[in-house]
């Protein structure tokens, strides 16, 4: 899988990256740690599942200018449905970045990459 470098306020973190289908619907499915930035050839609307992770995941969406128009952390399903919750934000985004640690990113910062 490709990595890139992402620039966030003067530092900068290595991430994988899911550019196709195959990648983008494996995610970070039952690992431990890591971080994928999602790229979407156009905007979607794409739900976000948490059936095959162990540990919430912290997801910065963010719209084509790489500006991230809302964060939300999501908690890994167990076998009550009722955590069967799928994440999105409110308005359609290009990409999504998505990490087990809080990169302290807030709606309104910038991303370089």
């Amino acid at each position: 899988m490709d990595t890139a470098k992402i620039e966030i306020g003067g530092k900068e973190l290595e991430v994988e990256v899911a550019e196709n289908m195959i990648s983008r619907a494996r995610g970070l499915s039952l690992r431990e740690e890591g971080k994928m930035l999602f790229k979407f050839p156009r905007r979607t609307r794409a739900k976000i599942d948490m059936m095959l992770l162990s540990r919430p995941l912290h997801l910065y969406f963010m719209d084509e200018d790489k500006e991230i128009i809302e964060v939300q952390k999501a908690e890994p399903w167990d076998w009550d449905p009722r955590t069967w919750n799928l994440y999105s934000p409110e308005e359609p985004y290009s990409y999504l970045l998505e990490s087990f640690q809080d990169l302290g990113l807030e709606e309104g910062d910038e991303l370089d990459f």
